[in-house]
């Protein structure tokens, strides 16, 4: 269920827990994120717009006593939702799971959420079926480049899959 870029829907996961300016914002990304998201200022502030233009986010200015104003974000009901639905469902595409998959769980687990376990399930569910879908091309594969590219394809959607079964579910589930 991704009809926006994923970084739409970090930062939305990064207000669901309260109210935040933007170098606040900035900050959680690089302390809890850092490891597999990096966001700029200025994306980050274009993001800021046009979430809000959306209706996903609200501001407030909040005045500063011996400091200049500054904007505070928060999460409406809209956003909160749209976030909801991207975070319950499982991503579509393998090469998406090193960033935005890991980005889920964290908020599944930082949130502390429930469904954790499902969304690891129902993820496993569609890679077996990608899986599926590569050795049934294989089994009609002429060229051996093409057999080999398909081999590589299958290997990484099955050590994504262990991995889930393993480490993935264990994390959510808190073992």
């Amino acid at each position: 269920m991704k009809t926006r870029p994923a970084t739409e829907y970090a930062l939305l996961g990064a207000l669901r827990s309260g109210s935040k300016h933007g170098y606040e914002i900035l900050q959680f990304f690089e302390a809890r994120l850092g490891s597999t998201w990096y966001v700029s200022t200025s994306q980050l502030y274009a993001l800021l717009k046009r979430l809000e233009g959306r209706g996903w986010l609200r501001s407030s200015v909040e005045v500063q006593e011996t400091r200049p104003s500054r904007r505070v974000f928060s999460l409406t009901s809209k956003g909160k939702k749209a976030f909801d639905q991207w975070l319950f469902s499982p991503t579509e595409h393998v090469r998406d799971l090193r960033v935005e998959f890991l980005a889920k769980l964290f908020f599944m687990k930082d949130l502390r959420l429930r469904g954790g376990r499902e969304l690891v399930q129902s993820q496993a569910s569609v890679l077996e079926s990608m899986k599926d879908a590569q050795l049934e091309r294989r089994k009609w594969a002429k060229e051996e480049f093409q057999k080999l590219v398909l081999d590589a394809r299958i290997a990484n959607i099955a050590s994504w899959i262990e991995w889930l079964e393993t480490k993935a579910e264990a994390f959510v589930s808190g073992e």
